[in-house]
């Protein structure tokens, strides 16, 4: 079980098996990016590996000096959630925070 990032997303992978991910796309001036997926097979749901896909895309925004603007409404709910934690990072939701379910 790892994660590792391919592109602008990061995955979840068991056995070779790519079991969830995170997207995301940078702005133009490459300062936010955008998440806008957040997805894990049902079977694996309730054992926060989207929490820490969400994690993993934070940690790189700040590596780069990046801000994460939640276009992902599953996103959108855990920054709001865990305020504290994801504030040195987030930037106001983002016009599509509202479109995938949770």
């Amino acid at each position: 079980m790892a994660i590792q990032q391919k592109g602008n997303r990061f995955i979840y992978e068991v056995n070779g098996q790519v079991i969830g991910e995170a997207v995301f796309l940078p702005t133009e001036d490459q300062r936010v990016l955008a998440l806008t997926k957040t997805f894990v097979e049902p079977a694996f749901r309730g054992q926060t590996i989207a929490q820490d896909l969400v994690d993993a895309v934070c940690d790189f925004a700040r590596s780069k000096g990046a801000k994460v603007r939640p276009d992902c409404r599953y996103a959108a709910v855990l920054f709001r959630r865990f305020e504290e934690k994801y504030a040195d990072v987030a930037v106001q939701d983002g016009p599509e925070a509202n479109s995938c379910s949770i």
